[in-house]
């Protein structure tokens, strides 16, 4: 096995440009199509289609390619850590979190972090709880910080590090809902805005309604958390949202909270780690500081330490 083959075929995949995929790697276009010509002979397919703007996978390539993708990820972390191993001070902490978990915890925290250990770098990578996930179990990120409800935890670690609800928020455009209390029944009588429905978030939503003998059918479906908001101050609809998520926005005016004669159940914020994957120094430190300002707010949780 050459492992240069794979180095040259990940930088090619990443560009899906054999000019710039040199550039990078400080070769000759020439070399580089070698290398892919020798590394496709090899394993006896194409990785490589030629289009106008470069290069793009054939399927055989796209799998591979999401290998390699781990692999890479997997080495430029050991190299980062062993040349930061003497000081924790000089470490990276690869972190993924829900859009939730940025607001309703992680950056209050991150700022508290930052402020003890102010060298370490943070790198932070957004997406879906499911997706979130599986990137930590890949050994693509060091912690998880996911909302509730979350699957596929089975074997993985969990700390429950906050707790919170969810609201109704409507734009100016419904202002004289501000004085009327809705029932969940009544929210059919209005546009709603909610994520679509595969997203955990509104699994959690549908639930709430089905177990109150009710349907949430929402007319605009969005593909993050961090759209909501937005769609709503302009007035495309009445939305459930996380108070940290609202608040800003409340605070300009942009959208208010519509009152409730329901109280929604809770959910909760998760820091996630995986029992299988080493952590960093910097990455063991930041757990710590998760745990330890757990036990300040709340004195011995139930939480299990790391």
């Amino acid at each position: 096995m050459n492992y240069e083959y794979y180095k040259i075929f990940y930088y090619v995949g990443k560009h899906k440009n054999i000019t710039k995929a040199s550039a990078e790697l400080y070769s000759s276009q020439p070399a580089v199509t070698r290398a892919i010509q020798k590394l496709e002979s090899e394993l006896g397919c194409r990785l490589f289609m030629r289009n106008k703007n470069g290069v793009e996978f054939t399927y055989e390539g796209k799998v591979l390619h999401e290998y390699i993708s781990i692999a890479h990820s997997y080495i430029s972390k050991g190299e980062e850590e062993v040349k930061h191993a003497i000081d924790v001070e000089t470490g990276t902490i690869y972190i993924g979190a829900s859009v939730t978990s940025l607001h309703e915890f992680l950056f209050e925290f991150i700022n508290m972090f930052k402020a003890k250990h102010p060298k370490v770098k943070l790198k932070i990578n957004t997406g879906s709880n499911n997706s979130t996930v599986e990137r930590l179990r890949d050994g693509i990120i060091d912690i998880a910080f996911v909302s509730t409800p979350c699957n596929n935890t089975k074997n993985l670690r969990l700390t429950t590090v906050h707790t919170f609800r969810d609201i109704l928020i409507a734009g100016n455009n419904y202002s004289y809902l501000k004085n009327t209390v809705l029932q969940l029944k009544d929210i059919s009588d209005y546009p709603i805005v909610s994520l679509r429905h595969s997203m955990q978030l509104r699994q959690f939503l549908d639930e709430v309604f089905i177990s109150n003998n009710l349907t949430f059918s929402p007319e605009i479906e969005a593909d993050g958390a961090d759209l909501i908001v937005p769609m709503i101050s302009n007035n495309l609809g009445l939305g459930f949202v996380p108070q940290s998520m609202a608040k800003s926005a409340i605070v300009r005016n942009r959208v208010f909270e519509v009152p409730l004669d329901y109280t929604m159940p809770t959910r909760q914020i998760n820091m996630i780690v995986d029992p299988r994957h080493p952590q960093t120094r910097a990455s063991i430190e930041f757990v710590d500081m998760v745990n330890q300002y757990l036990k300040q707010q709340n004195g011995n949780t139930d939480n299990q330490p790391y």
